[in-house]
């Protein structure tokens, strides 16, 4: 019976330890790390189509929403948590891209649709697009 005892508490120990590492997973996942796939070959030769990237969410702060609600359509509010740096020039940055609905008052985004593309000028920068090519 003790033997019985002894595997029984095994198994409940590392049960335990496997719902703590998903539950740690999961909460770095959604405030300090997470992947996104190249969805474009607009970034190509460095990044290519398909190609998967590691994001730390906590420069700028993560984003809370509620993705049920984002997935049928809904409106979502946003929540940003608050950040720990600025983005420099030449960073990879994924946002949803902004567009306009009918109406000239507001600007909506697809949050369940991302964009990767890179940091090539800052606020106070003057850029200058000439043939295809910013200097």
């Amino acid at each position: 019976m003790s033997m019985i005892k002894r595997i029984r508490a095994i198994l409940e120990n590392f049960a335990f330890f496997i719902f703590c590492m998903v539950v740690i997973l999961f909460l770095m996942q959604l405030f300090c790390f997470t992947s996104f796939r190249i969805p474009s070959d607009s970034m190509e030769p460095a990044l290519k189509d398909g190609d998967r990237i590691l994001v730390n969410k906590m420069i700028k702060g993560a984003r809370l929403f509620d993705v049920f609600a984002a997935l049928d359509n809904e409106d979502v509010t946003i929540h940003r948590m608050p950040g720990w740096g600025s983005f420099k020039r030449n960073d990879i940055l994924v946002f949803n891209f902004p567009y306009q609905m009918n109406r000239w008052d507001s600007v909506r985004m697809d949050v369940m649709q991302y964009y990767v593309k890179r940091c090539v000028a800052l606020p106070g920068d003057t850029l200058e697009i000439r043939g295809g090519f910013y200097k």
